[in-house]
């Protein structure tokens, strides 16, 4: 309830994010009903070839799939939102950096050049108070989907490993030994590639989110270019927003087990590579030697 007020707050202040959001929005809603509805053709495909008792095993494994889609859509969500509202923040930020630039070494005449900075000071204030609102989100976003996104990140892992094994063993033994149909594998292989895609769409908008808060660092830099001569009020609201991004780093973690970023998402790739080569390896000692 605290983290929907916080994000139904931000949002009325902020309503443009609604239209800078909406591809998003709709590419994320085909991607995750195309994958439900997959998946429930597969489990339907998979009934002519298993018996009753396997019945309620489905049923319960596509109702918890389901419910884990909803709350992977809804965390997907709220990062969209975070991430059209720094793209909002560094436009304005940018405008201000701009602005400030010429007015340092170009200045007015003494009233105009006071209002002007001041003028300046409360956008910069006001763009303080966002970030600091957005990263309060995000830290409210990680404890109530904690649970979840480790459930989320384990089932990837271990599901990419069990596809990769699954699609080597078509090719080594072929689908009708492996008690399938043409009709499974191409149902198999089209589900797996929107689920998939639906956990690249996950990925991508954390990483995105912090490479917007890289942008707002970098930014911020550009201060440096500043001719000497500007108010104090102005040259404190900057110094105060790069303390407090500073002081409070950036950073999306699953239950403080592990970040999330571009480093360890690499190496979930490579652990996951190995996994499987070693997997495929053990078939092939073992399992070929029995066969011969």
């Amino acid at each position: 309830m605290d983290l929907t007020r916080m994000v139904i707050q931000v949002f009325h202040a902020r309503p443009q994010v609604k239209r800078m959001s909406r591809w998003g929005i709709l590419v994320k809603f085909i991607s995750g009903s195309v994958t439900d509805l997959l998946q429930m053709a597969v489990l339907l495909d998979a009934m002519d070839r298993v018996g009753s008792q396997f019945y309620l095993g489905m049923g319960l494994q596509y109702w918890t799939s389901a419910i884990l889609n909803l709350a992977i859509s809804q965390h997907y969500l709220i990062m969209l939102f975070i991430r059209t509202q720094y793209q909002l923040l560094n436009t304005e930020l940018r405008k201000v950096i701009e602005e400030s630039n010429e007015l340092s070494w170009n200045p007015p005449r003494q009233g105009t050049f006071m209002t002007r900075c001041c003028n300046l000071a409360d956008q910069l204030e006001d763009l303080a108070k966002l970030q600091s609102q957005l990263q309060l989100i995000m830290k409210q976003l990680e404890e109530v989907f904690g649970v979840q996104g480790a459930l989320v990140y384990g089932g990837y892992y271990l599901s990419s490993v069990s596809y990769i094994y699954l699609i080597y063993s078509i090719l080594k033994y072929g689908y009708e030994n492996m008690n399938m149909t043409l009709t499974s594998v191409i149902l198999s292989l089209v589900w797996c590639f929107f689920y998939y895609l639906d956990g690249m769409l996950n990925m991508s908008v954390m990483l995105y989110v912090q490479d917007d808060h890289e942008e707002m660092l970098r930014l911020l830099e550009e201060r440096t270019l500043f001719a000497p001569g500007l108010d104090v009020r102005l040259e404190e609201a900057f110094e105060k927003l790069q303390l407090q991004l500073i002081r409070n780093p950036f950073k999306i973690d699953v239950m403080k087990l592990y970040d999330v970023n571009r480093g360890t998402t690499m190496a979930m790739f490579a652990n996951l590579l190995s996994h499987s080569i070693f997997l495929i390896q053990y078939d092939m000692e073992n399992f070929e030697k029995e066969i011969i």
